[in-house]
């Protein structure tokens, strides 16, 4: 069948739009084109949850392993991981990673790291009376932990911040910019020279990070190259997600003054208030998967080969499964339904982590810190195609 769209959907389908605000397109593409193809990015964008889901959960038709590893920008730029592989070995790797990040332990682990980080980083921010949020409370949390838990050093938060910016660049880098896809090549090989090097010591001296656990799996020994391919993985994932997560929760708080009452009122609201912030507002916006054979989905015809971006924003407000997707509400009953960390086999593994931080890491920002307000003078929101979260987030910290 011939790849169409609605013209007036096709034409408003740009990189700048759907950085800036893609609900209404989404919304658009919902009603009249579910299957929609997007000649600028040469992909299908599928909007709808029921749909999203069916893809996600069903690897054998829709797969993460493209015959070109270029067509897949995490694969080009980690090597193969678990985002890039399906199947068996997929199952394999997943299950020495994901063991360390079970919910329970997770808990028991990592409960009082993230306590102390933040009361630390609230601390040194209540001394501050402008502070940019985003780069001092959010990005710092999600870069502290992720590095305390997988054992990895961290001498410059600065480095692994940069580090962090290239890849989210290269695997973004929906263009296909050459240089941004060096950048990302080359950065990674200076993050495997520290993870080897981690690597080294752990062998010898083990102790109760997630990467010595991985190392001295009692079932499966893994190459250090699928080690430090799946550690970047999870390294940039607890970032990306994390960061975002925070920033986007605490921006759709300091915007919604009822919400935020009810919080700091019963801290318990918590989880759900970042539920439907990650529903609202996702930190990634789409989940890639390439046809393994000829599929049909409400009457278009999607060719073997071909590149599917399920787009887990729209999904997030599909009005058949969430009511009023548009109204951010801290007690809507389904809001741990959003897709936000994907589903099905890859459905992220960290989540546990990221949740944790979140619950945590805000509940202590705003018992400190009762009075932050956004700042006037820098007005901020949610930005991204592929990772979304406000460039900046800047309050007062002790606004009356």
């Amino acid at each position: 069948m011939q790849k169409s769209a609605p013209k007036n959907i096709s034409k408003k389908i740009t990189l700048e739009r759907l950085a800036q605000d893609p609900y209404p397109i989404f919304e658009e593409m919902i009603a009249e084109a579910p299957v929609c193809w997007v000649p600028e990015f040469s992909l299908w964008m599928i909007t709808r949850r029921n749909d999203v889901i069916e893809i996600l959960k069903d690897a054998e038709t829709f797969t993460m392993e493209p015959e070109n590893a270029q067509l897949n920008p995490m694969e080009d730029t980690f090597g193969p991981m678990m985002l890039s592989l399906d199947g068996p070995e997929h199952k394999r790797i997943r299950e020495v990673f994901s063991e360390p990040f079970r919910a329970r332990q997770v808990r028991l682990n990592y409960q009082f790291l993230v306590e102390e980080i933040a009361h630390q980083l609230v601390d040194e921010i209540a001394a501050q009376k402008v502070v940019d949020l985003d780069k001092a409370f959010s990005d710092k949390l999600a870069i502290y932990t992720v590095v305390a838990a997988l054992g990895l050093d961290i001498d410059d938060v600065a480095q692994f911040r940069n580090w962090y910016d290239d890849f989210a660049a290269a695997i973004g880098n929906l263009s296909q910019d050459p240089a941004v896809r060096q950048r990302g090549r080359k950065t990674f090989q200076k993050f495997k020279a520290v993870v080897l090097r981690q690597i080294d010591t752990l062998t010898q001296t083990p102790n109760r990070s997630v990467l010595s656990q991985i190392i001295h799996h009692q079932d499966d020994r893994l190459t250090n190259d699928q080690i430090v391919s799946n550690v970047a993985l999870t390294f940039f994932g607890g970032v990306e997600t994390t960061s975002a997560m925070l920033s986007n929760t605490i921006w759709s708080l300091l915007n919604h003054p009822k919400a935020l009452a009810d919080v700091k009122l019963n801290p318990s609201r918590m989880p759900v208030a970042l539920n439907e912030a990650l529903r609202w507002e996702s930190p990634v916006q789409a989940a890639m998967r390439f046809t393994t054979r000829d599929v049909t989905i409400h009457g278009t015809t999607i060719k073997a080969g071909e590149k599917i971006y399920c787009m887990l924003g729209a999904a997030n407000r599909d009005p058949a499964f969430f009511e009023n997707p548009h109204i951010f509400d801290i007690y809507r009953s389904n809001a741990a339904k959003h897709l936000s960390f994907a589903y099905g086999p890859h459905y992220c593994f960290g989540a546990p982590l990221a949740l944790l931080e979140g619950e945590i890491g805000l509940t202590v920002l705003l018992e400190k810190l009762p009075h932050i307000q956004l700042h006037p003078d820098y007005p901020t929101a949610p930005y991204g195609h592929e990772f979304r979260a406000p460039p900046t987030l800047h309050v007062n910290v002790h606004a009356a």
